[in-house]
């Protein structure tokens, strides 16, 4: 699909999180539905030792959030979200900084700032990412209708919407944090070309 324009850079062929992946680690939840919450936790304190800068910017992002669906859903999206990278991705997912993590929520800012500017523009900045990275940006979008469609009218819009713009802004520094199977971080050569 050809882009009138975009701030959001393209997310590098290797780095594309497949469905198979994603369907991978809601199995392994699955598996062990009982023991749900210990599964998350451990999830959690793998992305917190691991993606440290992560876990505390989800964490502040959450912690600021009152309405408790609002807050389940970004924790279990945060959790599952980094589990589907680090599946895809065990010896290539490289830690993101604070500075990386600065740099994408500039980025998308940017990019909602340049749509909303332009009467002509029909697509969302998360329509842009779902474009590079169109399974996990699926699995996010369907488990935040799920929470509203669990909410029953009670959800609090904006506190989701909030929770749903920290996750796209995760997707995108985790996205850059993947190394090329040669090992570069970054846009490839073709893309510079």
């Amino acid at each position: 699909m050809f882009l009138r324009k975009a701030a959001l850079r393209p997310v590098p062929r290797w780095a594309i999180v497949d469905e198979e992946v994603i369907a991978s680690v809601e199995a392994s939840l699955e598996d062990d539905e009982v023991n749900l919450q210990e599964s998350l936790d451990r999830g959690y304190a793998d992305l917190d030792r691991l993606q440290p800068s992560i876990a505390l910017w989800m964490a502040d992002e959450l912690s600021r959030k009152k309405d408790e669906l609002v807050q389940s859903v970004g924790y279990f999206l945060s959790v599952t979200v980094y589990m589907a990278f680090r599946e895809a991705f065990p010896t290539r997912l490289r830690e993101v900084d604070e500075g990386m993590l600065q740099i994408a929520e500039a980025t998308l800012s940017a990019d909602e700032e340049l749509r909303a500017e332009d009467p002509l523009e029909i697509l969302d900045s998360d329509d842009v990412l779902a474009i590079s990275q169109p399974s996990l940006v699926a699995y996010v979008q369907h488990h935040v209708g799920e929470a509203l469609d669990q909410g029953e009218g009670e959800v609090d819009l904006d506190e989701l919407d909030g929770v749903y713009r920290a996750l796209l802004v995760m997707v995108i520094a985790l996205s850059h944090a993947v190394a090329s199977p040669t090992g570069e971080l970054g846009p490839s050569r073709e893309a510079l070309a």
